[in-house]
């Protein structure tokens, strides 16, 4: 070969050495860090129909109903609650179907909602995986990897 194609494949498996490199430190950073929660107010772009014609009751608990943290109960409060893999999430899922931060509950005008945090595997209430945040009712169940959990 001459001394330029070998000069040429020695550039070329740099470049894709370094992009490797680049690629493991923006990972490594995601993971860290995780994914920015921005306030996204009232952008709210999915909801969904009453499931029947009784008036709403307030939920008071996010209970995980099946997978293996099932029978945990969290309150309902003000603040935002987050479901992950992350050691600084609210419910912790062992679940390699989980995002280290992969979904939000938060309430907003006396309604909860969810949003996918841009998870790998997505979240799904229901049967609908969801792309936007969208209203809960009580006792929708709502799926993120093995863990099903729903409001009451």
């Amino acid at each position: 070969m001459s001394p330029l194609v070998v000069t040429l494949l020695r550039f070329g498996f740099l470049a894709l050495v370094w992009l490797l490199v680049i690629f493991m430190l923006v990972t490594i950073r995601n993971d860290i860090f995780g994914t920015k929660v921005r306030d996204r107010g009232r952008q709210i772009t999915q909801k969904r129909a009453p499931l029947n014609d009784e008036p709403a009751t307030q939920a008071r608990h996010l209970v995980v109903v099946r997978g293996p943290l099932t029978g945990t109960a969290i309150p309902l409060g003000t603040s935002s609650i987050t479901v992950g893999r992350s050691p600084d999430s609210a419910l912790v899922l062992d679940d390699g179907y989980a995002s280290s931060r992969h979904a939000r509950f938060y309430s907003e005008g006396g309604s909860w909602f969810v949003e996918d945090l841009n998870s790998t595997n997505g979240t799904w209430v229901g049967t609908q995986k969801i792309i936007a945040p969208i209203e809960l009712e009580i006792g929708v169940p709502v799926i993120i990897g093995k863990t099903t959990m729903e409001l009451r």
